[in-house]
């Protein structure tokens, strides 16, 4: 059994959201998420809904403006959506300054993302951010 077109399009959507104003990033967790939403960087830290989820994002060590999401593949079951995906980190002009590779399971529960664990190299993230600073 496959995802729902419902549950596929949401993440498609928060996806979009991100990158559809400079602001995207920040607004997209107060439009998607609820307060018991749980957001894992796996190995990283944990949030539990908007108000922390923005905090986290805005606490990372690198300084950017927006995010840009680019999902490759999204696809999923029941409830449960896929996304392996290119998560790129903006200036306010739209330049990249880091791209990671992610990928993300989200559980979506009464049209709202309930759970969202990422999946990446945190060794090659804090590598990459490492270069950032210097």
């Amino acid at each position: 059994m496959s995802a729902t077109t419902h549950e596929t399009a949401l993440v498609r959507e928060f996806f979009d959201a991100t990158m559809a104003t400079p602001d995207g990033f920040w607004s997209s967790f107060d439009t998607y998420f609820d307060e018991a939403t749980v957001w894992e960087n796996v190995g990283v830290a944990m949030t539990v809904g908007p108000k922390e989820a923005a905090a986290f994002a805005r606490a990372f060590p690198i300084q950017f403006h927006n995010m840009r999401i680019e999902d490759l593949v999204l696809s999923g079951v029941g409830n449960r959506v896929y996304a392996e995906r290119l998560d790129h980190f903006c200036t306010s002009e739209g330049t990249i300054i880091l791209t990671v590779r992610v990928l993300g399971v989200l559980e979506i529960e009464d049209g709202k993302i309930m759970r969202w664990r990422d999946y990446f190299d945190t060794a090659g993230f804090a590598a990459a951010v490492g270069k950032q600073a210097n």
